[in-house]
């Protein structure tokens, strides 16, 4: 009971961290994606399941934030919960530096993933700008080093 309590305190503060962030500190478009960060950090600590299913429901809350194509942040999320589930079998995401570096790159396929649903879907391919795609990534990647740390000293494995 208490672990479903504090789960679902993550999954409302998450988001409404992402919101803030993304109001107040948002520089040239750039921004860390703390919910992709959360998303991988979970899926390497707790497996693709409950990656997948966290995944999914910070990608709608997302996809209804920003009303484009509606229902890639979800599929894109839970794309990344599950191909961080399977890595996790290969590298030890336990540490922080495969950690970080795979958040780095799972940025770019984000961002890879949202434009290439934007072609098939709108027409256009759905590019964040220059300044996103160049900061995000180092951003995610601190993000989700400050979280793995804390997730670590709290004793969450």
């Amino acid at each position: 009971m208490i672990s479903a309590l504090r789960g679902l305190i993550l999954f409302v503060l998450a988001m409404l961290g992402q919101w803030w962030w993304n109001t107040h500190f948002s520089y040239w478009g750039a921004a860390p994606q703390f919910l992709l960060a959360l998303t991988v950090l979970i899926a390497a600590r707790r497996g693709p399941v409950a990656g997948m299913l966290i995944g999914f429901g910070w990608g709608l809350y997302l996809d209804v934030a920003r009303a484009e194509l509606f229902g890639a942040s979800a599929l894109v999320l839970t794309l990344a919960a599950y191909f961080v589930g399977v890595a996790r079998r290969q590298i030890d995401l336990r540490a922080v530096g495969p950690l970080a570096a795979t958040t780095f790159l799972f940025t770019y396929a984000a961002f890879l993933g949202h434009g290439l649903l934007g072609l098939v879907f709108t027409k256009s391919f759905e590019s964040p700008g220059w300044m996103p795609l160049l900061l995000t990534p180092v951003l995610n990647a601190v993000a989700v080093t400050v979280a793995a740390v804390v997730w670590d000293a709290r004793g969450e494995r």
